[in-house]
């Protein structure tokens, strides 16, 4: 009979789970022992959310699910940040943890702590298995997280449990929907569109694993609508297609907010607030488009179709469409000829501006390179202004934002597709996870570190400066990265011009071997960061 640990590990590869990250504690060396068998991979992380982050990764990128496997106590604890950030990102990943031997409860604390009590807010299920009910645990668990809108679950195990035979049957779960209801909200939506003159479509983080990428092109070419996308849906509609307006979601004055203020009706796929910096408050007419409700937080809506988005919009493609010559690929022109006629300023010496770095990196990368970020006002910058020409294949954490998510996502990428993978990273959020280069370099996988080295905290930093205030608690010094990049086997570029840029972004794509770019940046170039930031 199979035990409680082997069932678990069976019903993960049953589901097309082929990889876990980790960082494990002897309570969980009998889980550990059940994955090897079943030709699981295991991943060893130096901190327990950069596991829950390249669990989260790879699923974004593979539409399967993300595992993740901890200690109790500490390694548990450890592994929150990671797991809010699945939690907001709305990632299903699987976070499996030691625990304590309920049989010592009553007379044994150490590294004790209430599991559930700890990861009941951020996650839609968690559980300690037991040998009569680990079966459906196991199956619930593994269906919620992408029952209705995805997220994390969280199961612990006991090694003594673990080794003990299960018993009960699996899980079953099963959905219904109404075909008659949803025929009319359909047909209530194509004679809303067909009324209005300037629609705009919003695609958001939802698209994802339905990946209805045809059907928001031929949807908005039909409307002749603007597409804007947020962070975590870039390249939904290639940045070149004349309908593509930008990017929303990074600060509360993102520019493509001056096309949604104009237009007279709102088509919202796949579309979660928890992007947005910026409170939603628009009243006018939208149609939600998603797989799973309207809600936490509900936003004002017309007509709401839950289902299949590609199925939904295919329908929707047949609509009559009344928006007229001034608005679509007219209207997004003059926006774009605005904005590129913004005059940067000039970096300081043997520094260069974002816009350069990013202007090199998709000049001379491929269509289908993968992007990760990490969080700071590169991150904004990046997003804002990232040319996206294929979809899901750009990774950020927006819903929680969390620092170090850069570099670990990259090296999930980089194992997931086995193709060269660039991560951008500000100094302090590769501090946070410097230990994962180790990675980079035992599996030597083709992953593109390229810091923007500016010595501070800068979103922050430019916060202090625009009120006025000096900078305090925002600014330090970096280590040598040259010889970090020397002790973890990486080859290091530095980059102080345009002509730097190019040729170390061209070596690393060309080695296929991991690298770290030291882009030494002025950070007067990002839209947050005011004229008078000191380097």
């Amino acid at each position: 009979m199979e035990t409680v640990a082997e069932h678990l590990a069976d019903q993960l590869s049953a589901r097309g789970v082929t990889r876990v990250y980790g960082l494990p504690g002897g309570e969980n060396v009998i889980m550990l022992e059940a994955i090897r068998q079943r030709g699981i991979t295991f991943t060893l992380v130096k901190n327990e959310s950069s596991a829950c982050f390249m669990a989260a990764a790879e699923a974004r990128l593979t539409g399967k699910l993300g595992v993740a496997l901890t200690t109790l106590g500490p390694g548990a604890s450890n592994a929150c940040a990671g797991l809010a950030h699945a939690w907001l990102d709305r990632a299903p990943v699987l976070l499996i943890t030691a625990a304590a031997d309920p049989a010592d409860a009553d007379r044994h604390s150490h590294q004790a702590i209430d599991l559930q009590a700890l990861f009941k807010p951020i996650c839609k299920l968690t559980a300690e298995l037991t040998c009569a009910k680990a079966a459906s645990q196991i199956g619930e668990a593994l269906d919620i997280m992408r029952t209705g809108r995805p997220g994390p679950a969280h199961l612990s195990l006991h090694n003594r449990i673990a080794a003990q035979p299960i018993r009960g049957s699996e899980h079953a779960r099963s959905l219904t929907t109404d075909p008659t209801k949803a025929r009319d909200l359909l047909k209530q939506a194509r004679s809303l569109l067909a009324e209005k003159r300037k629609p705009i479509i919003i695609v958001g983080l939802g698209i994802e694993p339905d990946a209805p990428y045809s059907q928001i092109r031929q949807l908005a070419e039909t409307l002749r609508a603007p597409v804007i996308d947020t962070p975590k849906s870039k390249g939904a509609l290639p940045a070149y297609h004349p309908l593509f307006a930008g990017t929303i979601g990074l600060t509360r004055e993102d520019p493509v907010y001056e096309l949604v203020d104009e237009a007279d009706c709102i088509l919202a796929i796949g579309f979660d607030v928890v992007e947005l910096v910026k409170p939603w408050d628009y009243q006018k007419p939208l149609i939600w488009i998603a797989n799973w409700e309207n809600h936490d937080p509900r936003i004002p809506a017309a007509i709401e179709l839950v289902g299949n988005i590609g199925e939904i919009l295919a329908w929707l493609s047949e609509a009559s469409s009344s928006s007229g010559r001034v608005w679509g690929a007219h209207r997004i022109w003059q926006f774009r000829e605005r904005q590129d006629s913004i005059r940067l300023p000039a970096p300081q010496s043997k520094r260069i501006l974002p816009n350069t770095f990013l202007d090199s990196l998709r000049a001379n990368s491929p269509d289908d390179i993968i992007v990760t970020t990490d969080v700071g006002s590169h991150k904004i910058f990046a997003a804002l202004n990232w040319g996206a020409r294929m979809p899901n294949r750009y990774l950020v954490s927006n819903g929680l934002s969390a620092m170090g998510f850069g570099l670990c996502s990259a090296i999930a990428a980089a194992q997931v597709s086995a193709q060269p993978v660039v991560c951008i990273t500000g100094d302090a959020g590769l501090a946070m996870v410097l230990g994962e280069l180790g990675i980079l370099a035992e599996e030597r996988l083709p992953a593109l570190v390229c810091l923007m080295n500016d010595c501070a905290l800068d979103l922050i930093r430019s916060a202090q400066l625009r009120l006025g205030q000096p900078a305090f608690g925002t600014v330090f010094r970096n280590p040598d990265y040259a010889s970090i990049a020397r002790a973890f086997d990486l080859a290091y570029h530095k980059v102080e011009s345009r002509r730097d840029c190019d040729m170390a972004i061209r070596a690393a794509l060309a080695a296929r071997e991991p690298a770290l770019i030291d882009v030494m940046i002025d950070p007067v170039g990002y839209p947050t960061t005011p004229a008078n930031a000191p380097l």
